[in-house]
């Protein structure tokens, strides 16, 4: 007995004749016939009366139709749940990124997905370096986007994009309209009071191998471990941090900061992509992560895709009726 013949017979049974049943599977009745009859003498006992007006199903039939139900929607359960593990199925996923990259990709990435895999259960996790390579590591995050800071021990790690970091300060009167052309030299970091993670976090690696590389000695006044924390200081004015302008587009458009691209030397950070070591790897999942990067990348850049005259025109109209909408009210 095998699910064929248990389809064929159901189909049989519940039509009432062969050639009902032939015509709804689309098989030929003698491949039905065949099929119930090697049914029939594989449990020896007759499954179905034939009669001039088709088939009448027999008291062990009713009960074969009623167990063989059962059976093949657990054979197709099976098969399903069997399935979410080939390379191009995705049954679940958990995705864990910094907060800075949540702000830009989560949104249009869990829009891919959706629409891509519909029934996939899927949890996101905003956390600093540290926290996305302890999870990795437990198996509770399929997969990371994460800083490739000095010391990160990761194996599993593939680049997809850098960006420069700006010196975000609280956007004061006195700063005047935000402009996207200015710069501040490495140097003055050392007089600036900063607010940046612990260094156990891949942004803070990244910033003190960079101010070694180049002697300097940023004056780090706070440490907090937490982005949105992070940013709750910067608001104050009690300091300023170090992040890619693109994470805070709309702060900075609106106001609230201003963004200073750091030169003199230049410091970026590179986002890569690190898989679980204790799982297989998905590569649809994979693959939809890098196109949705690849698809965002005027926005990750922004906003060097912005300095120009026009779109600094556009950018500071922006602001002025912005300006004039909260005087309003």
């Amino acid at each position: 007995m095998n699910v064929r013949d248990l389809e064929y017979f159901i189909a049989v049974a519940e039509c009432g004749s062969f050639s009902k049943a032939s015509m709804k599977l689309g098989r030929p009745q003698p491949a039905l016939s065949r099929h119930i009859r090697d049914l029939e003498t594989d449990l020896r006992v007759p499954l179905l009366y034939r009669n001039g007006r088709g088939v009448v199903v027999t008291q062990a039939g009713e009960l074969l139709q009623q167990l063989g139900w059962a059976i093949i929607s657990q054979i197709h359960d099976a098969r399903e749940k069997v399935r979410d593990f080939s390379s191009d199925q995705i049954g679940s996923a958990a995705i864990g990124m910094p907060a800075s990259v949540s702000t830009i990709l989560l949104a249009p990435l869990a829009r891919s997905l959706r629409t891509a895999h519909a029934q996939a259960e899927l949890r996101f996790l905003d956390g600093c370096n540290g926290d996305l390579l302890l999870a990795l590591s437990s198996g509770s995050l399929d997969i990371a986007l994460i800083y490739d800071a000095p010391g990160t021990t990761h194996q599993n790690l593939e680049a997809l994009f850098s960006q420069p970091l700006y010196l975000i300060e609280r956007h004061t009167s006195e700063s005047g309209v935000p402009r996207f052309g200015d710069d501040v030299a490495a140097a003055e970091l050392e007089t600036t009071q900063l607010v940046l993670p612990g260094r156990r976090h891949g942004l803070r690696q990244i910033v003190d191998a960079w101010a070694n590389r180049h002697g300097l000695e940023p004056r780090v006044l706070f440490e907090c471990d937490s982005y949105s924390a992070i940013l709750q200081v910067v608001a104050s004015g009690l300091a300023a941090t170090l992040l890619p302008a693109a994470s805070l587009q709309r702060e900075i458009l609106s106001g609230q900061f201003r963004a200073r691209l750091i030169t003199k030397p230049s410091i970026y950070r590179t986002i890569s992509l690190a898989t679980s070591q204790s799982k297989p790897m998905n590569s649809s999942l994979v693959g939809l992560i890098k196109q949705s990067v690849a698809n965002l990348k005027e926005e990750f850049l922004w906003p060097q895709n912005a300095i120009d005259d026009n779109s600094i025109l556009r950018h500071t109209s922006v602001q002025m009726n912005l300006d004039e909408m909260r005087s309003d009210q």
